[in-house]
């Protein structure tokens, strides 16, 4: 599992890069996972510029927090991402079955079983601040970019891929 501490030297590892130095670490991280970099453009492409670039970055940050926590992930495949996809949508669905003040207790209980929290709870935080422009995300973009996030995070955990099956 991905410590906090893991997040915030990738933060800080990154916050301290020169432009020429993130150019070259997103094209070192197109050539290491390029299809999560697809799989993020394709499902952002209607979402426009701002939405797609933050869910680049975010999943940038995702895969340098990885390497910094020195659990590498080798290069995911389309199959391993329509997995991740389908459990993603799964779990967006049992948390939206959630009304009111069960709303935040179904978040928080599931969240406690994510296999890595601290990204999830790092790409959250990331979406309730404001943009380099200062604008700031709406709830439909933020859910939008939250459910790539959450399918990429899936795709670069480096544990053996599962398939879930639902008992009804």
């Amino acid at each position: 599992m991905i410590t906090s501490e893991s997040v915030e030297k990738a933060c800080s590892e990154v916050g301290e890069y020169t432009d020429e130095q993130m150019v070259s670490e997103f094209d070192r991280f197109f050539r290491a996972q390029p299809a999560v970099c697809d799989f993020v453009v394709e499902l952002t492409h209607e979402s426009g510029q701002k939405i797609q670039e933050l869910s680049l970055f975010l999943s940038y940050m995702v895969f340098k927090t990885m390497e910094v926590a020195e659990a590498p992930s080798t290069g995911v495949n389309p199959e391993d991402i329509e997995a991740a996809y389908h459990e993603t949508e799964s779990w967006m669905a049992r948390v939206s079955q959630a009304e009111g003040s069960e709303l935040q207790s179904a978040i928080t209980a599931s969240l406690q079983r994510d296999t890595e929290p601290f990204l999830v709870q790092y790409v959250i935080s990331e979406l309730n601040e404001p943009m380099e422009d200062g604008a700031e995300l709406n709830d439909e973009e933020k859910g939008e970019v939250f459910f790539v996030l959450k399918t990429v995070i899936s795709s670069l955990k480096s544990e053996p891929k599962r398939r879930i099956i639902e008992v009804d």
